[in-house]
């Protein structure tokens, strides 16, 4: 009786086992099973993401904001959630050196928050306070590189200062010039009341020579460009930015308008600014905003001499490092 049952028993176990490879027959050419035999999600048919894992792509951002009326605006997905099954092995990849610098965003929105946290934990804002109730032109300098390089980061900032009604004060009509090597920045700050809705002569005294004598009100952030023009002449990641707004007249408080050349006297300052260090700079026109809590008319220079981690594998891999921001635009980190 016993054999009987046994043998009954195993027959059956041998008919289901018959069944169920019969059945699987056709697994291995279903796509959405893994290797393991177990289920996963079956991709749905969106794009492909982008450069960053699990990120949707990116549409085209303009300064004026928005998307293109074709994209479907999905939310962003910055994080994953852990995958529960463990990764097939593959061979190790070369190891990258981590940034210490904040990565600039790519969507509008974060550029905004980044510029207005960044702008804001700035340990020095271009725009000096006034002298004897009166704004004043301004020109810090800050010396980053040589023998004697600053182990400690340079942070410059423009729209970090706040007016008497406590707005940020940003490029709303004013001037700025940057200079910039792997030795020192000169950064300056030309308000246009001062220096641009004037005759030639007011230019030429409030922003020409200026940047060849510095100023006298506060010396400790009037200082010339041509004081240190070494620093930058033939020195190497030299480059330099003049950033200045696109209106042509200005309305004064009678209600009168003042017709402004931005673009003619800023090439003076251009040709100067080539006489003293030999670079060429970039000329670049902003559109002045009301938009308080935005990037525009907001700039930040940073350097740290951490700007990415060493890497063991490339002992000659630099790892300072500095970069200029203003508005949308992140003119990229120069290592060295």
């Amino acid at each position: 009786m016993h054999f009987r049952t046994q043998t009954t028993i195993l027959l059956l176990v041998g008919f289901l086992f018959a069944l169920s490879l019969a059945d699987c027959s056709g697994c291995s050419k279903r796509p959405w099973i893994g290797r393991r035999g177990l289920n996963l999600i079956k991709r749905d048919g969106r794009p492909k993401c982008g450069k960053t894992i699990g990120v949707a792509p990116l549409a085209s951002i303009s300064v004026g904001g928005g998307y293109p009326s074709d994209y479907p605006g999905k939310t962003r997905r910055d994080t994953l959630s852990k995958r529960n099954l463990a990764p097939f092995p593959e061979a190790a990849a070369p190891s990258l050196a981590k940034r210490i610098l904040p990565t600039f965003p790519t969507d509008q929105a974060a550029q905004d928050t980044f510029m207005v946290e960044q702008v804001e934990l700035a340990a020095y804002d271009v725009v000096p306070d006034p002298y004897e109730g009166n704004d004043i032109n301004s020109g810090q300098f800050r010396q980053i590189g040589g023998t004697d390089y600053t182990k400690d980061p340079v942070t410059l900032g423009l729209g970090r200062k706040k007016d008497d009604a406590g707005n940020p004060i940003r490029l709303t009509g004013c001037t700025a010039l940057i200079v910039m090597s792997e030795k020192a920045v000169w950064f300056g700050h030309f308000w246009e009341t001062l220096a641009y809705d004037g005759p030639n002569e007011v230019f030429q005294q409030e922003v020409i020579d200026f940047i060849n004598n510095g100023g006298t009100q506060n010396p400790e952030e009037q200082e010339s460009l041509a004081a240190h023009a070494d620093d930058f002449k033939d020195q190497a990641g030299s480059s330099a930015w003049i950033l200045y707004p696109v209106a042509d007249e200005v309305i004064e408080e009678d209600g009168s308008t003042v017709q402004v050349d931005y673009r003619e006297k800023n090439t003076k300052l251009q040709e100067e600014v080539f006489k003293l260090t030999g670079i060429t700079a970039t000329m670049t026109e902003y559109t002045p905003s009301d938009a308080r809590d935005t990037a525009l008319g907001r700039a930040l220079y940073q350097y740290d001499p951490n700007a990415r981690e060493a890497d063991p594998e490339n002992p000659d891999l630099p790892v300072r490092g500095f970069r200029f921001i203003h508005e949308y635009k992140d003119e990229g980190i120069h290592y060295f």
